[in-house]
């Protein structure tokens, strides 16, 4: 169940997403409990996740250490010199504590740099899962759930593409043409036929490939997503029309006023947009945004002719719900599985944090469903 600690949403998504799975432990709750009165900003909220990484750490209370550190570094940007800090201790306690299935790790060579990937085989399986993410994803985050997929018929491939987790510190910065990387991982592996998940963000990476790629016999957005512009305007739709109309007339001054602005006023638009920075390595808002306008179904939907599931939460805090019949209407050569979750069925929230097991059950029908249509 998605739980609700402070007035922030964002806040008590990213709670809920990084220390889920320790909710129920009173000691955690008990830390939680102490620390939420402090955070007011994201300074604060890094301050009081570093605490609770160092103590857990001392303990010897790897996983849950490596928890509190990327809480801890959600917020910072890449220009801090305690980002690099925080990100190498979380991997440090993540692979500590990591109990899950084996993991063959890669690198996969692209451009003139590589990206990470982890592959596991089951004995018996015929065909191929890719996994990634989407804004701000790392690969270990996705290692806790290959465990999902097992026995299913599938070996799996988990990757970080051009603008996430070491990817990012390795120069890739964020693109819209997934196909760019999906391909080059499928040259790398040799595959001829796979079935692609993207998670978040990773919604739109993977149907954008799938467009593109017809190596991908079968898509999985997880969740829904259309364009970049429905994130940064979520909240303000009459600001993202104003924002829209100065950035096709290329106002660029007038774009970083509005957006600084705006900034400085919402926590969370401030994270959208710095952190955007960051991915796509531009300095103002504007050059962001016009990366980001790039990041569109407008115009590809055609172009996907494959098995297609699309996942939206009723009360998604990103995408827009209505995504989900602008799509069904667009996409208009696919085969099309859909599943909305609601309040009243649990995983309203984006990704179904916190039922995301509703979502996972949809997603192993669905690829079960496809594994026996396609043998």
């Amino acid at each position: 169940m998605f739980k609700k600690y402070l007035d922030n949403e964002q806040f008590n998504f990213q709670l809920n997403r990084f220390l889920g799975k320790f909710m129920e432990d009173s000691e955690v709750k008990n830390d939680i409990e102490k620390a939420l009165p402090n955070i007011k900003d994201m300074d604060s909220w890094y301050i009081a996740w570093r605490k609770l990484a160092e103590k857990s750490e001392i303990k010897g209370k790897f996983e849950l250490a490596a928890a509190y550190y990327a809480a801890g570094n959600f917020y910072l940007r890449e220009s801090d010199p305690n980002k690099a800090h925080m990100y190498t201790k979380y991997r440090e306690n993540y692979y500590k504590s990591y109990k899950g299935l084996p993991l063959e790790h890669f690198n996969v060579p692209y451009e003139d740099s590589f990206f990470q990937a982890v592959r596991v085989k089951f004995q018996g399986s015929t065909k191929t899962l890719i996994f990634h993410g989407g804004y701000d994803s790392c690969l270990e985050e996705m290692l806790p759930f290959l465990s999902v997929f097992e026995n299913l018929g599938y070996d799996i491939i988990a990757f970080e593409g051009p603008g996430q987790g070491m990817a990012l510190k390795n120069g890739l910065k964020f693109i819209h043409n997934w196909e760019k990387p999906v391909s080059a991982l499928l040259d790398y592996f040799n595959l001829d036929e796979v079935t692609i998940l993207g998670c978040s963000w990773g919604g739109y990476f993977c149907l954008r490939a799938a467009a593109f790629e017809k190596r991908i016999k079968a898509a999985i957005a997880y969740d829904i997503f259309y364009c970049g512009m429905d994130v940064i305007g979520m909240k303000n739709k009459e600001m993202r029309y104003e924002l829209e109309d100065l950035l096709n007339n290329n106002q660029k001054d007038k774009v970083n006023e509005l957006m600084y602005s705006k900034m400085k006023a919402d926590i969370d638009f401030d994270w959208k947009i710095s952190k955007g920075m960051d991915n796509t390595m531009t300095d103002t808002p504007y050059d962001f945004l016009k990366a980001i306008q790039l990041h569109t179904m407008d115009g590809i939907e055609k172009l996907i002719d494959q098995d297609v599931l699309l996942l939206a939460g009723e009360e998604d805090q990103y995408v827009p719900i209505e995504v989900m019949k602008l799509l069904e209407d667009r996409l208009v050569n696919a085969n099309i599985t859909k599943k909305i979750f609601t309040k009243e069925t649990g995983g309203e929230q984006h990704c179904q944090a916190g039922r995301m097991d509703l979502a996972f059950d949809e997603i192993k029908k669905f690829l079960i469903k496809n594994k026996n249509m396609h043998i």
